[in-house]
């Protein structure tokens, strides 16, 4: 029988929590500038051809396009460093914890690029109910329920982080929810009083774009600091068969 070998491969990976931070914060004031330029095209009803393919590209509040895709990619990767947490953390008795959140931030990271939350926007619920414009996007009350819920099943896995931790976790949290719920609603309020293609709606998405972007950042930069103070150093071992 043919013995495999076995190949020691080093392949070194450096990750500065402060470098990535620093340079995912210039990427998100690139693409904020370029959605705040294409809304300006949207705003002029497009005056020359190319602006709205720029807009398309660019545009804050579309979807499939390079922010969008920018934002799933940061939440994959965020899932990334929470399953490498999860894996370190495997006899800790908050294991579970860790875990879900990796599964959390994988289906935001889907969820960012598919807009499967929009499957709870109905509006004749919102018609019927009379609701307030507060809720125009109908996912918004299903949502601030799971964030509560959330909150209260995290509490005691919160207070257990480490002060820095704990304080950039919560930085991160309230950033990336009050611009993905709360200026969510905002915008709703905004959409109705002064309608869609208006400068302060308009507005109203690019604060809400940044501060979902900045949140993110924010936790990819606690992820980071977290893990160095776990591990120097992780191994990452890679099998490969034919079959």
């Amino acid at each position: 029988m043919q013995q495999l070998s076995i190949y020691n491969v080093e392949f070194p990976i450096h990750l500065s929590a402060k470098s990535i931070a620093r340079r995912l914060s210039v990427t998100v004031m690139c693409l904020t500038l370029a959605g705040v330029l294409s809304g300006y095209f949207w705003l002029s009803n497009f005056s020359f051809p190319a602006s709205k393919w720029f807009y398309e590209l660019f545009s804050l509040d579309g979807e499939l396009n390079i922010p969008a895709w920018y934002s799933s990619f940061s939440l994959l990767f965020c899932s990334g460093l929470l399953k490498v947490i999860s894996a370190i953390k495997t006899k800790d008795r908050y294991f579970v914890y860790w875990k879900t959140l990796y599964l959390i931030f994988f289906y935001l990271s889907l969820d960012e690029a598919f807009s499967f939350h929009e499957i709870l926007i109905v509006p004749s619920v919102r018609e019927s109910l009379h609701l307030n414009p507060l809720f125009f996007q109908t996912w918004v009350i299903p949502g601030a329920v799971l964030v509560v819920v959330f909150a209260f099943k995290y509490l005691k896995f919160f207070l257990h982080l480490p002060p820095k931790i704990r304080y950039l976790f919560l930085i991160a949290a309230v950033v990336y929810v009050g611009g993905g719920l709360g200026m969510e609603m905002v915008g709703g309020l905004l959409r109705v009083d002064f309608g869609r293609r208006t400068l302060i709606t308009l507005i109203g998405i690019f604060v809400e774009e940044f501060l979902e972007m900045v949140g993110i950042v924010i936790f990819i930069y606690a992820l980071l600091a977290y893990l160095s103070s776990l591990k120097e150093s992780i191994e990452l071992k890679i099998y490969i068969s034919e079959k």
